[in-house]
């Protein structure tokens, strides 16, 4: 059960992603963001914010089983990307933006850091 959870949450998590990036992406065009990959930061980011709220929410309750295979594991692990990540900033680096592929790097664990503790702050009752 736990499997098809995952799959369920994991196809649904890929298609959020898919649709963040590229509305983001597209709304980034006309701008100085246009060569930054900010759609899968933004989604990155929103993910790790989920997640520290998912699990701020469930650190002091009573935790249904299907909640982390089907939200945590399948939804917010298809919805994240770390490959995508390390595409982006390879591209950027050997296109010769070095100091956008570092600035990605920073972001993404700064803010994905920052994201995680916010979610589970604004959740987490004890």
């Amino acid at each position: 059960m736990n499997a098809l959870l995952v799959f369920l949450g994991g196809g649904l998590g890929s298609l959020a992603r898919w649709s963040l990036n590229t509305s983001v992406q597209s709304l980034a065009e006309k701008t100085a963001l246009h060569r930054f990959p900010i759609g899968i930061l933004t989604c990155n980011v929103l993910g790790c914010f989920l997640i520290g709220c998912l699990f701020g929410y469930f650190a002091t309750r009573n935790t249904p089983p299907w909640v982390f295979p089907l939200l945590a594991t399948g939804f917010l692990g298809g919805f994240t990307t770390f490959s995508t990540f390390a595409k982006d900033t390879h591209s950027l680096w050997t296109s010769g933006l070095t100091s956008l592929a570092l600035a990605k790097i920073v972001l993404s664990i700064l803010l994905g850091l920052a994201a995680v503790w916010a979610g589970i702050r604004l959740t987490y009752s004890a």
